[in-house]
């Protein structure tokens, strides 16, 4: 994958992040990698997370210099944790009206609030009770409000501040719909690790009342199967126009949605699913062979009939930043708003290309997107967005959300016990060896390597091992790369680690290495042999295994860049432990020799 940053052009392994790129230039530069990564914007100026996803031709900027955030930014914040302290909602549903190519049945009428124009945006947050009466609300002009998150990861300690916000804002404007663009899985141990994987994302997400989801590339992290039990007992619906679920009938994903307010607006939200180079999603392949997609680009255009069967047409999308501008640009003639997610993109001040508002609230849950648009006689639609900061907030409610939050944490999924150690673990090279060898097997491949840095504990004692202590030794949310090198990049790779590894070697699974120092500590030379003996062959390809820190930070000649397999390396060394079930002893194991 190429892409820039600082104008500087970079090569990365496929299903790299923003993260990867940043210490890619540096390490391409000549620079030290900063302990704390800088600040990233995109080329429209947008700040980027650093695990933001990435598209083929991206282009990064790193910012040295902080900038001040956004007053309007501070004003919301303030206004939702004092004029709003009273306001809590308890009914979730909007009583609209759900419908899709089958029609679902009605819902009550729910009485519509109104503000005066897009200006008045802060004054009717501020002072509910300044809104014009119902009485006096021009017939002609009918407002939606929807509230929108992206990327959310599993991030579940913050649902307890989007649920006391969504309920804030749901005491003004009581139709409001809650969306979510994507990726609302992967990411924290509690909810990827529960027995049903994945089911407390969605069980706070049906607590906090939301009616719309576009499908991620992440939600196919639980596998058809779950995917399908988790779409089942979704109360709200998935919705993409880009992937066929024929051979799974199990998984509830429609194209697209209507959704009818009680005072009349019907807005069409299309789905729309990122793919990458290999065409499926980010996950890994096994998650994703099962179905058939399409390129968004392609799919889009299909379903302009949608404008014409709404009042609004909204693109619920998974694509990217980048990529819904250039979905903006074939798509004017039909769609009103695009709510994005996929590159982890905090859309602070209205972004409009070709005449559509884009919106993206970064990720985990620290952001939401509010969105107004009022619909005249004449068919116009005004838009206006406003970001809202909901790491921030001071408040929750109600207190039943922090009740499940606070059970699914205390949930004794992290000391789940996966195996037993048959012996004591008595330094990092030894659980280094057993990293690789987990890496080895998730990935299939000849050999794999395992930078010491990457090893964070010493020891681990006979008996026990759960989960917990997994993500002690790996802690870092490293992805499993694969790549092709010759038996000649392989010793490009093992001489260019010495220096960044504080002249220590990579601990490898497959081979066995011998390393010469010359009597400064100097390396003169690097001896591997394969497992059976036999010297590396400079000339063949081997499949390599190693995390997505190596593959960005080690300056070695190599023609390929690699495939993230998009699960991490903690992953991989959980289910090879599953497996084990007794771990056999690497007591004095020595698969690396130093010699002088």
């Amino acid at each position: 994958m190429k892409l820039t940053v600082n104008n500087t052009p970079l090569e990365l392994h496929r299903g790299a992040r923003v993260k990867d790129a940043i210490v890619s230039f540096y390490t391409q530069s000549g620079r030290r990698v900063p302990k704390r990564l800088p600040p990233v914007e995109d080329r429209f100026g947008n700040r980027v997370a650093h695990d933001g996803e990435l598209s083929e031709g991206n282009a990064l900027f790193i910012v040295y210099r902080r900038r001040k955030r956004a007053a309007s930014m501070k004003i919301i914040v303030a206004v939702l944790a004092t004029a709003l302290l009273s306001a809590c909602g308890t009914a979730r549903h909007t009583g609209a009206t759900t419908t899709d190519e089958n029609h679902a049945e009605t819902s009550p009428a729910i009485e519509q609030h109104d503000v005066d124009s897009p200006a008045s945006e802060l004054h009717a947050i501020t002072s509910p009770a300044a809104k014009k009466p119902a009485d006096t609300n021009v017939p002609s002009e009918r407002q939606a409000v929807i509230f929108a998150v992206n990327d959310m990861h599993a991030a579940i300690d913050n649902f307890p501040k989007l649920a006391w916000i969504v309920d804030s804002l749901k005491a003004i404007y009581p139709d409001m719909l809650l969306v979510a663009a994507g990726d609302n899985q992967t990411g924290n141990p509690v909810n990827d690790q529960f027995p049903e994987k994945g089911w407390p994302m969605i069980d706070l997400m049906n607590a906090t009342g939301f009616d719309l989801s576009a499908v991620g590339n992440h939600e196919f992290d639980t596998g058809p199967e779950g995917f399908g039990n988790l779409t089942g007992k979704a109360n709200f619906s998935f919705i993409c126009a880009n992937v066929l679920t024929d051979c799974h009938p199990t998984l509830r994903i429609s194209p697209y949605r209507i959704i009818t307010l009680p005072n009349g607006l019907r807005l069409a939200f299309l789905g729309l699913l990122q793919l990458g180079q290999n065409g499926i999603p980010d996950t890994h392949p096994d998650n994703a062979k099962a179905f058939s997609f399409r390129s968004p680009f392609e799919t889009a255009p299909e379903y302009l009939w949608l404008k014409d069967s709404s009042d609004i047409f909204i693109a619920l999308t998974h694509i990217g930043f980048e990529e819904d501008i250039r979905l903006a640009e074939t798509m004017s003639a039909g769609i009103d708003l695009i709510i994005g997610g996929h590159s982890h993109t905090r859309v602070e001040k209205e972004q409009k290309h070709n005449g559509i508002i884009i919106t993206q609230a970064e990720n985990k849950l620290k952001y939401g997107t509010l969105i107004r648009l009022t619909v005249s006689g004449d068919g116009a639609v005004r838009r206006s967005m406003q970001l809202i900061d909901i790491r921030n907030s001071k408040k929750e409610s109600p207190p039943a959300i922090r009740a499940m939050v606070d059970r699914y944490n205390d949930n004794p999924v992290l000391n789940e016990v996966i195996a037993t150690a048959t012996d004591d673990f008595s330094s990092y090279e030894e659980l280094g060896y057993l990293m690789a060898d987990a890496q080895r097997e998730a990935a299939g491949a000849d050999i794999a390597l395992m930078n010491p840095g990457g090893v964070r504990i010493d020891r681990l004692e006979k008996g026990p091992v759960s989960i917990k202590n997994v993500y002690q030794l790996d802690p870092f949310g490293n992805e499993l790369v694969v790549t092709k090198l010759t038996g000649e990049e392989i010793y490009s790779l093992m001489r260019a680690a010495w220096p960044v590894d504080d002249r220590s070697p990579l601990l490898p699974s497959g081979i066995r290495t011998e390393l010469k120092l010359d009597a400064e500590g100097n390396p003169l030379e690097f001896i591997i042999h394969t497992e059976d003996g036999n010297p590396l062959d400079p000339d063949r390809i081997y499949t390599v295994a190693m995390n997505s820190y190596i593959t960005q930070v080690y300056d070695y000649e190599h023609a390929d860049p690699g495939q993230s397999l998009f699960f991490t390396t903690a992953e991989a060394l959980i289910n090879h432990l599953k497996k084990q079930g007794d771990v056999r002893s690497y007591r004095d194991m020595r698969r690396v020799t130093i010699t002088r």
